[in-house]
């Protein structure tokens, strides 16, 4: 007879080993002071609003995800500015339609 381990294995977990993993971890919006900054662009801000959820998420994550200040501000900094010319950021970006 096989039984299952799974509430015994679920009982000995511990907490410690739960949201490890950086898609456990990602954040629902900006921190107030990189929102801030992005908000100051309206144009930009407006554009980002508009996109689709998975981009918003997508992106989020990589401006936050970053593990220097630094970085975080240069990632937002090409964030706004390719938000503000109304395009999507490099990797991210749609090919041209060609026609």
């Amino acid at each position: 007879v096989q039984t299952c381990a799974l509430p015994i294995s679920y009982s000995a977990r511990k907490d410690s080993n739960s949201a490890i993993y950086s898609y456990e971890k990602r954040p629902d919006r900006f921190p107030a002071e990189l929102e801030e900054r992005f908000r100051k662009s309206r144009h930009a801000w407006n554009y980002y609003q508009k996109q689709p959820p998975w981009y918003r998420r997508t992106t989020l994550h990589w401006v936050t995800s970053a593990k220097k200040e630094e970085t975080r501000l240069r990632r937002l900094a090409k964030l706004i500015e390719d938000s503000s010319a109304g395009q999507w950021i490099g990797p991210l970006a749609r090919p041209p339609k060609s026609g």
